[in-house]
């Protein structure tokens, strides 16, 4: 009986070293990606659950885009340890969306393994005919997030002055707000993530300054994205999330083909690179950085 003892312990033991060995290994996140895109079979999201499965990758935020995507975001997370849910109704789909759908977005927030109220924001490159539709439905879900104490995950385009006037407008980056998720010491933390940014370093520093932290993806790599290069050479590390929003937005050297949320190793190389550290301290604090700002325990 001793003997069987001893062998259940040392077995405990082996298993206990393996697992710490695996979140070892496991050290990129990807803040913001789309296993639940709408055109994936569900033979397709299970090979790429299995690619993740056997990638560095410890994290992903699987972001909603309207009311299905985000319950399937959430049916993911429920099933995969390393997925966590963000719920919420992207501007392109304003002119359809109604309270009941909000109410919805809501009740799925409510689960433990939904981490933030997104992707929601404004889009004034496709959507320059229903502006308005989308103000109110971002004003909406900001409230909805505000209410729920939850992070926010923003997508803006061509819309940067008045993203961030609504923002201030409800409170996004109150006192109250950031002294609740603030640590003594630290940046001013509004939980406020900007979504694949592509602003310029000027509109980050003030975002920053505000409490909201910057989200860099594909484009970094890229020849021409000299832009969002110098904003992460401007802003702190600590304010900084690595993403893919796979399956678009491909990283150099896979451009031109499907993304992957794998692949966000080459936006954290790029990374490092432009902040002059090594990768893996790199990918270390942005995985810190991550699982600090969604909260994940």
């Amino acid at each position: 009986m001793k003997n069987n003892m001893k062998k259940n312990m040392e077995n405990v033991e082996e298993i206990e070293e393996i697992e710490k060995r695996d979140k070892r290994d496991k050290f990129l996140f990807d803040a913001h990606t789309h296993l639940n895109f709408e055109e994936f079979s569900k033979g397709e999201r299970e090979e790429l659950a299995k690619e993740i499965d056997n990638s560095n990758l410890r994290y992903i935020i699987d972001a909603g885009c309207d009311l299905n995507s985000s319950i399937l975001a959430l049916e993911n997370a429920r099933k995969y340890k390393w997925c966590y849910a963000a719920s919420g109704i992207h501007p392109e789909y304003a002119e359809k969306a109604s309270d009941e759908m909000i109410d919805e977005i809501k009740m799925l927030a409510k689960d433990e393994k939904c981490v933030a109220i997104g992707e929601i924001g404004l889009d004034f490159h496709y959507g320059k005919d229903y502006k308005e539709e989308q103000i109110i439905l971002f004003r909406k879900q900001l409230r909805l997030a505000l209410e729920m104490e939850l992070p926010i995950m923003i997508h803006s385009r061509d819309a940067d002055q008045l993203t961030m006037d609504i923002l201030k407008d409800e409170g996004v980056f109150a006192k109250k707000r950031i002294d609740k998720f603030s640590r003594d010491g630290d940046y001013p933390e509004a939980k406020v993530q900007l979504h694949c940014f592509s602003g310029s370093k000027e509109l980050a520093m003030e975002y920053v300054k505000l409490g909201a932290t910057i989200s860099v993806g594909g484009p970094v790599t890229f020849k021409n994205g000299k832009k969002t290069a110098e904003v992460v050479r401007a802003i702190p590390i600590e304010r900084l999330l690595s993403e893919t929003d796979a399956p678009y937005l491909t990283p150099e050297p896979f451009r031109g083909k499907m993304n992957k949320s794998q692949y966000v190793e080459y936006v954290v190389r790029r990374i490092a690179i432009l902040k002059d550290m090594e990768f893996e301290e790199t990918a270390l604090k942005l995985l810190e950085n991550g699982i600090r700002f969604f909260g994940i325990k």
